[in-house]
């Protein structure tokens, strides 16, 4: 019986073997990272110039970043019981809250934001490790192949896209 985390993203495929499942998890795993980090990098570069009354984007970040080593500590346990799928998605709606806070930045709206981000980012992040490990895994095994060397592979591509954020 598989485990949550070896199941596909995406339910439903007609694709008629694992490798492509695999595969096409760890695409669209790397896809939704970069879109979704393309857009919070640009509001976390502005943040402390754009949000300057009373250091509210300085603090702001402070808040995201404290919060996210305290979320740290207990995310494994929350993912965990979430499941993986669910800590992602639930982790990806942290970024999109920030996002939309600093459309109308108040303590109001920035603070609560920023907290939550926190919490969602340790989530998304350990997540996100246990989801492409695992499926690395399930790919090597159901092909024969050196684990270590298909879970760099999908490193490797994970990271890859990842750093596209940056251009």
């Amino acid at each position: 019986m598989a485990m949550e985390e070896e199941t596909a993203l995406v339910v439903g495929s007609s694709s008629p073997t694992h490798t492509l499942n695999h595969k096409r998890d760890i695409h669209i795993l790397s896809w939704a990272f970069l879109l979704i980090f393309l857009a919070y990098g640009a509001v976390q570069n502005l943040e402390s110039t754009i949000n300057t009354e009373g250091d509210l984007g300085t603090i702001s970040l402070g808040i995201l970043y404290v919060s996210f080593a305290v979320f740290s500590v207990v995310a494994s346990l929350v993912v965990r019981n979430l499941g993986t799928k669910n800590a992602l998605i639930l982790g990806s709606t942290g970024y999109w809250l920030f996002i939309a806070a600093n459309l109308v930045p108040t303590w109001y709206t920035m603070v609560p934001a920023s907290l939550f981000l926190g919490f969602a980012s340790s989530l998304i992040w350990v997540g996100q490790g246990t989801y492409l490990t695992s499926t690395a895994r399930s790919h090597a095994n159901d092909y024969e192949l050196h684990e270590g060397a298909v879970i760099g592979k999908f490193n490797g591509e994970f990271w890859g896209m990842f750093a596209c954020h940056q251009v």
